[in-house]
């Protein structure tokens, strides 16, 4: 398997309506050249966002907590046919493989050398590899992954940037209108449905030297050849790969965040230490997916399972919400001068999630450093009076056309001018 990291040709619309790029980190199998898991992340990819791969990539996606309701949301707030239905993402998803990977190759950077993905790794016993310093050669099935997604997918997406300002639009931030999630999803659904089904140049099985096959058909075909033990992750393993924090669990439930989670299981440990040792503290193992808050997953040691705790307000909300939603929602409040909790923040986390219009007015009035409401109204052109008898028509005959031929190129042309 091959990780890398790379800044995508595409503009999304920010929790606080400004726009940006993303980066996309991909987990790709060589073999096959299936994306085991991809994900976008504004800014920059974290450490937790490399673990957060791992645990996507060895899970199908019907098992990870939260895909489902984060799938309804986006069927709901984009156009109509984007997402298709039930029975066809069903299939398309089943159809995928889940692959579980004995070696990595990554870069020098930071995130995928560092403590919290290489214990992700050792934890699946997945060995590392690192790539020379500077040198992509060593990582070529990915960045041709990186080229293919921009040329199927990036490109027909409002807001594409190009990868220069030759094939760039007149105003890229302006044309954006999908949010990350949504992104998230339209990606993650085109995998599945059309990269994974399309014939691929490098995929040749040597008994049909020429034909291409697809990731699908590759994966069966060398299914036949060196079959592996299906050990997929569990929603269990799933959720034991996740960012951890410690939290004491209070008569009102758990304080993450500034939010409230709480579940009836709560009830024998309400007040109660954990009695686990450093670094807990007594205090008790929190896991969350930083892309879906509305719940939080408890360890309960005792017992041996996860308790799943939703936000007390869960219920009231549109959609799920990640940390870059609640961290704008928090700002927004704050300006205003409003309580940063409780029904305030609920349904400022609604607004971000369901008020796409008026987008491009917010992106128009931060780039010229106004508010919406400062923003001046456009004036009237004046006329100018003219003279009914200077306005005759005079008939212009146009030059005749000038023929330059320019040295042949690779994709030279005969371009036709006319004189000014």
């Amino acid at each position: 398997m091959e990780i890398d990291s790379t800044p995508m040709d595409l503009m999304v619309v920010y929790p606080d309506g400004s726009s940006g790029r993303v980066d996309l980190t991909v987990a790709l199998d060589i073999a096959t050249r299936t994306p085991l898991a991809v994900i976008l992340r504004p800014v920059a990819t974290k450490a937790v966002d490399a673990a957060l791969l791992l645990a996507r990539a060895m899970t199908p996606l019907p098992m990870q907590p939260g895909w489902d309701a984060s799938l309804s949301y986006s069927r709901s707030v984009l156009p109509q046919g984007m997402l298709p239905g039930d029975e066809d993402l069903r299939s398309a998803i089943a159809a995928k493989p889940v692959i579980v990977p004995e070696s990595i190759t990554v870069d020098r950077g930071k995130v995928f050398i560092g403590s919290t993905f290489t214990a992700a790794c050792e934890r699946l016993q997945i060995s590392i590899t690192k790539a020379a310093p500077r040198t992509p050669t060593d990582k070529p099935h990915i960045e041709r992954f990186f080229a293919g997604v921009n040329s199927g997918f990036t490109q027909y997406l409002d807001g594409y940037t190009g990868p220069n300002t030759v094939r760039r639009g007149k105003d890229p931030a302006a044309e954006a209108r999908f949010t990350l999630a949504e992104v998230q999803n339209l990606l993650d659904w085109w995998l599945v449905a059309i990269w994974q089904n399309r014939p691929h140049q490098g995929l040749r099985h040597p008994a049909m030297p020429r034909k291409d096959l697809t990731p699908n058909e590759a994966f069966a075909a060398l299914s036949s050849v060196a079959p592996q033990v299906p050990v997929a992750l569990t929603r269990d393993d799933y959720l034991s790969l996740l960012p951890i924090e410690w939290r004491r669990i209070q008569p009102y439930g758990i304080n993450f965040h500034g939010l409230h989670y709480d579940s009836p299981d709560f009830h024998p440990y309400r007040g109660v230490p954990s009695g686990l040792p450093a670094p807990a503290d007594g205090r008790w193992e929190v896991r969350y997916d930083p892309y879906r808050l509305q719940a939080i997953y408890v360890r309960d040691h005792k017992k041996g399972r996860w308790i799943e705790a939703s936000w007390t307000l869960t219920t009231h909300l549109v959609g799920p919400f990640s940390r870059e939603v609640l961290a704008a929602a928090k700002k927004a409040l704050d300006r205003r001068g409003e309580t940063v909790a409780g029904r305030d923040l609920l349904a400022e986390i609604n607004r971000i999630l369901t008020t796409p219009a008026g987008r491009a007015e917010r992106q128009a009035a931060q780039r010229t450093h106004l508010t919406p409401a400062a923003v001046p109204a456009p004036e009237a052109p004046s006329r100018p009076v003219v003279d009914p008898a200077l306005m005759a028509p005079v008939p212009i005959q146009a030059p005749d056309p000038v023929v330059i031929d320019f040295p042949r190129r690779r994709h030279g042309r005969r371009i036709d001018l006319l004189e000014d």
